[in-house]
């Protein structure tokens, strides 16, 4: 029987310069996996970049990325528009810590909350909407709305920067996840991959800066990047000055980025549909674009005919609040036991009951 290799499978690259002279970094003093040497730490022999090695399923990618990356080709024709624009709807989970115990699977479903979701100019606010993670996701994952994959919103992570692993690790088995946990460091994608989510999200409402998704996507080329936009960029730094959209769409373009994501924060929670002035300036793009802020089921079909790569809706539209069950109000139990009636008086010379 062959031996399974240790190491990454495919053709492994420099994610900076495409050269296949990467070799893992050793640690102590011998090539023993998981004890002297770093799985997730590459070092190149031509640039000396050490990081996540990109790895390729034959040598003719290698080689076109290599080009690429050393500048003898002409940059890559803009991407033909998905066949279908794909519906992600958003989910914002406000969840209190699990005690230090070891709980049942079903404990953080309800611990979990769905709730909705609004931007009051510095950080994200629970709207008025909120139902537990099981009858929520009940719902919509069932056969009226078949949703199969979510974008995650953790608060406390985005918010406290205290990412909420036990919940976490128990909702994302539910379907296939785009995570949002509030990354702030490039190392910090990877607490989301050890999660085993589909996708790790780094908004840049909590990003000091460019450089940290340049550093994210030299750990892991399926990092999506999301720009949070309320008319300029949103960085957790005020002071980075690229706040342009279109110009640090095309910067994550430069890198190597052929996805991400736009979050209109201005429509977050309004259920209005998308700004048509912001797919104007995103139409253009060399990306797949997937839009947020507003964005409800009915305005699918519109994305997908001008070339978006899908919407990510809004957590409580009006079809996902059709579906939902109604909270049961408190009422008073009925009665078990009928009401006596009134018995007549008995006579002077009527002989007492036994």
């Amino acid at each position: 029987m062959e031996r399974r290799r240790w190491g990454p499978e495919g053709i492994a690259a420099c994610a900076r310069c495409g050269s296949r002279r990467v070799h893992p970094k050793l640690l102590v003093m011998g090539p023993i996996p998981g004890i002297d040497s770093d799985a997730y730490s590459y070092i190149c022999e031509e640039c000396h970049y050490e990081g996540m090695p990109v790895i390729f399923d034959t040598e003719a990618q290698r080689a076109t990325f290599e080009a690429e990356a050393r500048g003898r080709v002409a940059p890559a024709q803009p991407a033909e528009p998905p066949k279908e624009a794909i519906s992600i709807p958003i989910l914002p989970i406000d969840a209190q810590p699990v005690i230090d115990v070891k709980p049942l699977d079903l404990l953080p479903l309800r611990v979990a909350k769905v709730v909705g979701v609004r931007w009051d100019g510095k950080t994200l606010v629970p709207g008025g909407y909120r139902m537990d993670f099981q009858d929520y996701w009940d719902a919509i994952g069932g056969p009226r709305y078949n949703a199969s994959r979510v974008f995650m919103y953790d608060l406390s992570g985005i918010n406290r920067d205290n990412p909420n692993f036990e919940v976490m690790r128990v909702l994302v088995k539910r379907c296939d996840v785009w995570l949002d946990l509030g990354v702030r460091e490039a190392d910090d994608t990877m607490d989301g991959y050890m999660l085993d989510v589909e996708r790790v999200i780094a908004g840049t409402k909590t990003l000091p800066s460019l450089e940290v998704l340049k550093d994210a996507y030299g750990l892991s080329s399926e990092v999506l990047p999301c720009i949070d936009w309320d008319g300029r960029v949103v960085w957790a730094d005020s002071r980075d000055a690229r706040t342009d959209l279109v110009e640090v769409a095309r910067s994550l373009r430069s890198v190597g980025f052929e996805s991400i994501c736009v979050m209109d924060l201005r429509r977050l929670g309004t259920e209005s549909g998308p700004d048509p002035a912001l797919l104007d300036i995103l139409q253009g793009l060399d990306l797949r674009v997937y839009v947020g802020g507003g964005v409800r089921e009915t305005d699918l079909p519109a994305l997908q005919e001008r070339g978006f790569g899908g919407g990510l809706v809004e957590p409580y539209t009006p079809i996902v609040r059709s579906i939902l069950q109604p909270p049961k109000k408190d009422e008073p139990a009925p009665a078990t036991v009928s009401a006596e009636e009134p018995r007549p008086s008995p006579s002077p010379r009527a002989v007492p009951d036994a």
